[in-house]
Protein backbone atom coordinates (compact mmCIF):
# COMPACT_ATOMS: atom_id res chain seq x y z
CA UNK A 1 0.00 0.00 0.00
CA UNK A 2 1.36 3.28 -0.98
CA UNK A 3 1.28 6.46 1.37
CA UNK A 4 -1.15 8.00 -0.66
CA UNK A 5 -3.63 5.14 -0.79
CA UNK A 6 -3.18 4.89 3.09
CA UNK A 7 -4.41 8.24 3.79
CA UNK A 8 -7.07 7.56 1.32
CA UNK A 9 -8.25 4.52 3.51
CA UNK A 10 -7.87 6.36 7.07
CA UNK A 11 -10.30 9.17 5.78
CA UNK A 12 -12.52 6.60 4.56
CA UNK A 13 -12.04 4.17 8.18
CA UNK A 14 -12.87 7.59 9.81
CA UNK A 15 -16.32 8.44 7.28
CA UNK A 16 -17.54 5.28 5.64
CA UNK A 17 -20.20 7.90 3.58
CA UNK A 18 -16.88 10.64 2.71
CA UNK A 19 -17.01 11.14 -1.10
CA UNK A 20 -14.64 11.57 -3.86
CA UNK A 21 -14.62 14.80 -3.69
CA UNK A 22 -14.37 15.39 -0.13
CA UNK A 23 -11.04 13.43 -0.32
CA UNK A 24 -9.40 15.28 -3.00
CA UNK A 25 -10.34 18.86 -0.97
CA UNK A 26 -8.44 17.17 2.35
CA UNK A 27 -5.86 15.84 0.57
CA UNK A 28 -5.24 18.72 -1.89
CA UNK A 29 -5.17 16.57 -5.19
CA UNK A 30 -7.64 15.97 -8.23
CA UNK A 31 -10.43 13.64 -7.64
CA UNK A 32 -9.64 11.67 -10.82
CA UNK A 33 -6.36 10.48 -8.85
CA UNK A 34 -8.74 9.49 -5.82
CA UNK A 35 -10.94 7.53 -8.29
CA UNK A 36 -7.21 5.72 -9.20
CA UNK A 37 -6.51 5.32 -5.68
CA UNK A 38 -9.79 3.63 -4.72
CA UNK A 39 -9.70 1.95 -7.58
CA UNK A 40 -6.31 0.21 -6.53
CA UNK A 41 -7.41 -0.35 -2.88
CA UNK A 42 -10.66 -2.09 -4.11
CA UNK A 43 -8.09 -4.59 -6.32
CA UNK A 44 -5.42 -5.12 -3.26
CA UNK A 45 -8.67 -6.04 -1.06
CA UNK A 46 -8.86 -3.09 1.34
CA UNK A 47 -12.22 -2.04 0.32
CA UNK A 48 -14.95 -3.54 -1.12
CA UNK A 49 -16.22 -1.63 -3.80
CA UNK A 50 -19.10 1.09 -3.42
CA UNK A 51 -20.00 2.36 -0.44
CA UNK A 52 -16.23 2.02 0.60
CA UNK A 53 -16.99 -1.22 2.82
CA UNK A 54 -13.98 -1.94 4.75
CA UNK A 55 -12.79 -5.49 4.12
CA UNK A 56 -12.19 -6.59 7.69
CA UNK A 57 -14.14 -10.04 7.38
CA UNK A 58 -12.42 -13.29 7.83
CA UNK A 59 -12.18 -15.09 4.66
CA UNK A 60 -9.80 -17.90 3.60
CA UNK A 61 -7.58 -16.84 0.29
CA UNK A 62 -7.19 -20.10 -1.80
CA UNK A 63 -4.74 -19.14 -4.64
CA UNK A 64 -4.17 -21.77 -7.40
CA UNK A 65 -5.54 -23.40 -10.36
CA UNK A 66 -8.54 -22.68 -12.30
CA UNK A 67 -9.63 -24.72 -15.65
CA UNK A 68 -12.40 -26.55 -17.66
CA UNK A 69 -11.91 -30.06 -17.33
CA UNK A 70 -13.28 -32.71 -19.94
CA UNK A 71 -13.66 -35.60 -18.78
CA UNK A 72 -14.14 -39.03 -20.60
CA UNK A 73 -16.22 -41.74 -19.09
CA UNK A 74 -15.50 -45.34 -21.04
CA UNK A 75 -18.76 -47.91 -21.16
CA UNK A 76 -15.95 -50.92 -20.66
CA UNK A 77 -12.68 -51.58 -20.09
CA UNK A 78 -10.53 -49.08 -22.03
CA UNK A 79 -8.65 -50.61 -24.95
CA UNK A 80 -5.24 -47.64 -25.54
CA UNK A 81 -4.08 -47.04 -28.96
CA UNK A 82 -8.27 -47.56 -29.66
CA UNK A 83 -11.54 -45.03 -30.13
CA UNK A 84 -13.50 -46.28 -26.40
CA UNK A 85 -17.32 -45.95 -26.71
CA UNK A 86 -18.35 -43.71 -23.72
CA UNK A 87 -19.26 -40.08 -22.54
CA UNK A 88 -17.43 -37.00 -22.35
CA UNK A 89 -18.23 -34.25 -19.72
CA UNK A 90 -17.39 -30.38 -19.91
CA UNK A 91 -17.42 -28.82 -16.50
CA UNK A 92 -15.12 -26.44 -14.57
CA UNK A 93 -12.43 -27.18 -12.25
CA UNK A 94 -8.99 -26.60 -11.24
CA UNK A 95 -7.43 -28.06 -7.94
CA UNK A 96 -7.91 -24.35 -5.99
CA UNK A 97 -10.68 -23.14 -7.90
CA UNK A 98 -12.57 -26.77 -6.54
CA UNK A 99 -11.69 -26.05 -3.37
CA UNK A 100 -12.17 -22.23 -3.24
CA UNK A 101 -16.26 -23.60 -4.18
CA UNK A 102 -15.88 -27.06 -1.59
CA UNK A 103 -15.19 -23.98 1.11
CA UNK A 104 -18.51 -22.02 -0.18
CA UNK A 105 -20.70 -24.88 0.36
CA UNK A 106 -19.31 -25.41 3.94
CA UNK A 107 -20.21 -21.83 4.21
CA UNK A 108 -16.75 -20.24 4.79
CA UNK A 109 -16.17 -16.67 3.09
CA UNK A 110 -13.57 -17.16 0.55
CA UNK A 111 -11.47 -15.21 -2.22
CA UNK A 112 -9.83 -16.66 -4.54
CA UNK A 113 -6.94 -15.30 -7.27
CA UNK A 114 -6.07 -17.09 -10.00
CA UNK A 115 -4.87 -16.59 -13.48
CA UNK A 116 -7.46 -17.36 -16.59
CA UNK A 117 -7.99 -16.00 -20.36
CA UNK A 118 -9.82 -13.74 -21.68
CA UNK A 119 -11.85 -16.02 -23.48
CA UNK A 120 -15.26 -18.18 -23.10
CA UNK A 121 -13.83 -20.23 -20.77
CA UNK A 122 -12.33 -17.46 -18.57
CA UNK A 123 -15.83 -15.98 -18.47
CA UNK A 124 -17.81 -18.91 -17.38
CA UNK A 125 -15.36 -19.58 -14.86
CA UNK A 126 -16.05 -15.96 -13.48
CA UNK A 127 -19.61 -15.95 -13.76
CA UNK A 128 -20.09 -19.43 -11.76
CA UNK A 129 -17.78 -17.89 -8.94
CA UNK A 130 -19.84 -15.03 -8.73
CA UNK A 131 -23.24 -17.44 -8.84
CA UNK A 132 -21.65 -19.53 -5.74
CA UNK A 133 -19.99 -16.76 -3.85
CA UNK A 134 -16.50 -17.23 -4.60
CA UNK A 135 -14.71 -13.63 -4.75
CA UNK A 136 -12.84 -13.51 -8.00
CA UNK A 137 -12.25 -9.95 -7.92
CA UNK A 138 -8.12 -9.66 -7.51
CA UNK A 139 -7.69 -12.29 -10.23
CA UNK A 140 -5.70 -12.14 -13.17
CA UNK A 141 -7.13 -12.00 -16.96
CA UNK A 142 -4.53 -12.76 -19.51
CA UNK A 143 -4.21 -11.32 -22.32
CA UNK A 144 -1.54 -13.58 -23.98
CA UNK A 145 -2.78 -17.58 -22.53
CA UNK A 146 -6.06 -19.27 -22.99
CA UNK A 147 -7.85 -20.29 -20.12
CA UNK A 148 -6.38 -23.64 -18.59
CA UNK A 149 -7.66 -27.09 -19.84
CA UNK A 150 -7.15 -30.51 -17.86
CA UNK A 151 -8.64 -33.76 -20.37
CA UNK A 152 -8.95 -36.80 -17.67
CA UNK A 153 -9.74 -40.54 -18.68
CA UNK A 154 -11.54 -42.44 -16.48
CA UNK A 155 -11.90 -46.10 -16.06
CA UNK A 156 -14.90 -48.28 -15.94
CA UNK A 157 -14.96 -47.88 -12.10
CA UNK A 158 -14.44 -44.55 -12.30
CA UNK A 159 -10.67 -43.63 -11.44
CA UNK A 160 -8.04 -41.51 -13.11
CA UNK A 161 -6.60 -43.47 -16.24
CA UNK A 162 -4.46 -40.50 -17.24
CA UNK A 163 -4.63 -36.90 -17.67
CA UNK A 164 -3.38 -34.22 -19.67
CA UNK A 165 -3.46 -30.35 -17.90
CA UNK A 166 -2.73 -27.26 -19.99
CA UNK A 167 -2.14 -24.68 -17.31
CA UNK A 168 0.67 -22.74 -18.62
CA UNK A 169 -1.57 -19.61 -18.05
CA UNK A 170 -1.08 -19.86 -13.81
CA UNK A 171 2.31 -18.89 -14.62
CA UNK A 172 1.44 -15.56 -14.90
CA UNK A 173 1.17 -15.52 -11.26
CA UNK A 174 4.51 -14.48 -10.79
CA UNK A 175 6.17 -12.79 -7.96
CA UNK A 176 5.15 -8.97 -9.20
CA UNK A 177 1.57 -10.23 -9.42
CA UNK A 178 1.27 -11.25 -6.09
CA UNK A 179 3.32 -8.60 -4.20
CA UNK A 180 0.53 -6.21 -6.43
CA UNK A 181 -2.48 -8.48 -4.08
CA UNK A 182 -0.58 -8.24 -1.19
CA UNK A 183 -3.59 -6.42 0.87
CA UNK A 184 -5.75 -9.32 0.05
CA UNK A 185 -2.96 -11.90 1.34
CA UNK A 186 -2.00 -10.32 3.85
CA UNK A 187 -5.42 -9.74 5.72
CA UNK A 188 -6.45 -13.32 4.56
CA UNK A 189 -6.64 -16.04 8.09
CA UNK A 190 -6.27 -18.94 5.96
CA UNK A 191 -3.65 -19.50 3.29
CA UNK A 192 -4.51 -22.28 0.35
CA UNK A 193 -1.98 -22.92 -2.09
CA UNK A 194 -1.97 -25.94 -4.91
CA UNK A 195 1.18 -26.33 -6.84
CA UNK A 196 -0.06 -25.29 -9.82
CA UNK A 197 1.54 -21.99 -8.82
CA UNK A 198 5.31 -21.38 -10.32
CA UNK A 199 8.03 -22.64 -8.03
CA UNK A 200 9.03 -19.22 -6.88
CA UNK A 201 5.49 -17.75 -6.27
CA UNK A 202 5.10 -20.33 -3.79
CA UNK A 203 8.37 -19.91 -1.99
CA UNK A 204 8.01 -16.04 -2.09
CA UNK A 205 4.66 -16.48 -0.01
CA UNK A 206 6.17 -18.63 2.39
CA UNK A 207 8.81 -16.45 3.11
CA UNK A 208 6.91 -13.59 3.17
CA UNK A 209 3.48 -14.44 4.93
CA UNK A 210 3.89 -15.70 8.77
CA UNK A 211 0.23 -17.40 8.75
CA UNK A 212 -1.50 -20.91 8.16
CA UNK A 213 -0.54 -22.02 4.87
CA UNK A 214 -2.06 -25.47 3.61
CA UNK A 215 -0.82 -27.14 0.68
CA UNK A 216 -2.28 -29.26 -2.03
CA UNK A 217 0.07 -31.18 -3.88
CA UNK A 218 -1.83 -31.46 -6.82
CA UNK A 219 0.67 -34.27 -8.69
CA UNK A 220 3.95 -36.33 -8.21
CA UNK A 221 5.59 -33.91 -10.87
CA UNK A 222 4.03 -30.81 -8.82
CA UNK A 223 4.86 -31.87 -5.65
CA UNK A 224 8.57 -31.49 -6.47
CA UNK A 225 8.40 -27.86 -6.39
CA UNK A 226 7.76 -27.96 -2.91
CA UNK A 227 10.40 -30.66 -1.68
CA UNK A 228 13.06 -28.43 -0.61
CA UNK A 229 10.33 -25.88 1.56
CA UNK A 230 7.46 -28.50 2.71
CA UNK A 231 8.18 -28.21 6.48
CA UNK A 232 7.13 -24.31 6.60
CA UNK A 233 3.26 -25.33 5.28
CA UNK A 234 0.84 -25.76 8.10
CA UNK A 235 -0.88 -28.78 6.68
CA UNK A 236 -0.57 -31.13 3.25
CA UNK A 237 -2.63 -33.81 1.91
CA UNK A 238 -0.51 -36.11 -0.10
CA UNK A 239 -1.04 -39.20 -1.56
CA UNK A 240 1.06 -41.80 -1.55
CA UNK A 241 3.51 -41.33 -4.65
CA UNK A 242 3.74 -37.91 -3.14
CA UNK A 243 4.49 -38.74 0.09
CA UNK A 244 7.46 -40.92 -1.25
CA UNK A 245 8.95 -37.86 -3.28
CA UNK A 246 8.37 -35.78 -0.35
CA UNK A 247 10.00 -37.54 2.45
CA UNK A 248 12.49 -40.07 0.42
CA UNK A 249 10.51 -42.82 2.07
CA UNK A 250 9.15 -45.73 -0.37
CA UNK A 251 5.72 -46.56 1.14
CA UNK A 252 4.94 -50.24 0.63
CA UNK A 253 2.47 -50.61 3.86
CA UNK A 254 0.91 -48.68 6.78
CA UNK A 255 4.03 -49.02 8.50
CA UNK A 256 6.31 -47.10 6.02
CA UNK A 257 3.31 -44.74 5.73
CA UNK A 258 3.58 -43.39 8.97
CA UNK A 259 7.53 -43.00 9.27
CA UNK A 260 6.67 -41.17 6.22
CA UNK A 261 4.06 -38.82 7.98
CA UNK A 262 6.81 -38.49 11.19
CA UNK A 263 9.06 -37.71 8.11
CA UNK A 264 7.29 -34.82 7.35
CA UNK A 265 6.10 -33.75 10.98
CA UNK A 266 9.71 -33.44 11.95
CA UNK A 267 10.62 -31.01 8.92
CA UNK A 268 8.66 -28.86 10.42
CA UNK A 269 5.03 -29.48 8.74
CA UNK A 270 1.76 -29.28 11.57
CA UNK A 271 -0.31 -31.77 10.25
CA UNK A 272 -0.55 -34.63 7.52
CA UNK A 273 -3.14 -36.29 5.97
CA UNK A 274 -1.13 -39.08 3.75
CA UNK A 275 -4.77 -40.82 1.78
CA UNK A 276 -3.78 -44.28 0.69
CA UNK A 277 -6.89 -44.88 -0.90
CA UNK A 278 -9.04 -48.01 -0.24
CA UNK A 279 -6.37 -48.95 2.38
CA UNK A 280 -7.42 -45.48 4.81
CA UNK A 281 -5.67 -42.78 5.94
CA UNK A 282 -2.47 -41.95 8.13
CA UNK A 283 -3.26 -38.40 10.40
CA UNK A 284 -0.12 -37.16 11.83
CA UNK A 285 0.80 -33.96 13.96
CA UNK A 286 3.89 -33.83 16.28
CA UNK A 287 1.29 -35.67 18.94
CA UNK A 288 -0.16 -38.26 17.20
CA UNK A 289 0.18 -40.72 14.37
CA UNK A 290 -3.17 -41.81 13.92
CA UNK A 291 -4.52 -44.85 11.18
CA UNK A 292 -7.97 -44.08 9.59
CA UNK A 293 -10.30 -46.70 7.61
CA UNK A 294 -12.35 -46.12 4.46
CA UNK A 295 -15.79 -47.89 4.54
CA UNK A 296 -16.30 -49.36 1.09
CA UNK A 297 -18.80 -47.28 -0.92
CA UNK A 298 -19.81 -47.30 -4.72
CA UNK A 299 -17.41 -45.03 -6.12
CA UNK A 300 -19.61 -42.28 -9.00
CA UNK A 301 -16.92 -39.92 -9.61
CA UNK A 302 -12.83 -39.90 -8.40
CA UNK A 303 -12.09 -36.35 -9.50
CA UNK A 304 -12.90 -34.06 -6.74
CA UNK A 305 -12.70 -36.49 -3.85
CA UNK A 306 -9.45 -34.89 -2.89
CA UNK A 307 -10.40 -30.94 -3.41
CA UNK A 308 -13.54 -31.85 -1.10
CA UNK A 309 -10.89 -33.47 1.20
CA UNK A 310 -8.61 -30.41 1.07
CA UNK A 311 -11.62 -28.19 1.86
CA UNK A 312 -12.84 -29.77 4.92
CA UNK A 313 -9.06 -29.91 6.16
CA UNK A 314 -9.76 -26.04 6.24
CA UNK A 315 -12.80 -25.98 8.00
CA UNK A 316 -11.78 -28.44 10.46
CA UNK A 317 -8.59 -25.99 11.39
CA UNK A 318 -11.56 -22.78 11.49
CA UNK A 319 -13.36 -24.83 13.98
CA UNK A 320 -10.77 -26.29 16.23
CA UNK A 321 -11.35 -30.14 15.43
CA UNK A 322 -8.10 -32.49 16.72
CA UNK A 323 -6.22 -34.37 14.48
CA UNK A 324 -8.63 -37.67 14.65
CA UNK A 325 -11.98 -35.73 13.81
CA UNK A 326 -10.42 -33.63 11.10
CA UNK A 327 -9.24 -36.96 9.52
CA UNK A 328 -13.03 -38.32 9.71
CA UNK A 329 -14.49 -34.94 8.68
CA UNK A 330 -12.27 -34.75 5.83
CA UNK A 331 -12.55 -38.41 4.77
CA UNK A 332 -16.41 -37.75 4.98
CA UNK A 333 -16.44 -34.65 2.54
CA UNK A 334 -14.15 -36.80 0.11
CA UNK A 335 -16.92 -39.49 0.30
CA UNK A 336 -19.88 -37.12 -0.69
CA UNK A 337 -17.86 -36.30 -3.75
CA UNK A 338 -17.27 -39.75 -4.95
CA UNK A 339 -20.97 -40.79 -4.33
CA UNK A 340 -21.39 -37.52 -6.97
CA UNK A 341 -21.92 -37.39 -10.58
CA UNK A 342 -20.32 -33.95 -10.56
CA UNK A 343 -16.82 -33.20 -9.39
CA UNK A 344 -18.24 -30.16 -6.66
CA UNK A 345 -21.23 -32.11 -5.32
CA UNK A 346 -24.09 -30.23 -4.28
CA UNK A 347 -25.04 -32.27 -1.04
CA UNK A 348 -22.00 -31.48 0.45
CA UNK A 349 -21.97 -29.42 3.97
CA UNK A 350 -21.17 -29.55 7.19
CA UNK A 351 -24.00 -31.18 8.20
CA UNK A 352 -23.96 -34.06 5.42
CA UNK A 353 -20.95 -34.99 6.38
CA UNK A 354 -21.43 -35.43 9.98
CA UNK A 355 -24.30 -37.61 9.03
CA UNK A 356 -22.08 -39.78 6.37
CA UNK A 357 -19.84 -40.45 9.39
CA UNK A 358 -22.20 -41.38 11.75
CA UNK A 359 -24.12 -43.59 9.36
CA UNK A 360 -20.82 -45.17 8.10
CA UNK A 361 -19.36 -45.38 11.61
CA UNK A 362 -16.00 -43.32 10.19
Amino acid sequence: MTDREKEILKLIEENPFISQEEIASILNIARSSVAIHITNLIRKGYILGRGYIINNNNYVLVIGGANIDITGFPKNEIILKDSNPGKVKLSLGGVGRNIAENLTRLDINVKFVTAIGNDIYGKKILEHSKEVGIDMGSSLISAKAPTSTYLAILDKNRDMEVAISDMDVCNELTIDFLKSRKGIIQNSEVLVLDTNLPEESIKFLLETYKKPIFLDTVSTTKTKKVKNIIGKFHTIKPNKLEAEILSDIEINNENDARKACDVLISKGVKQVFLTMGKDGIICANENENIKIDIPEIQVVNATGAGDAFSAALVYSYLNDFDLEKTGKFALGASLIALKSENTISENLSGENIEKIIKELKI
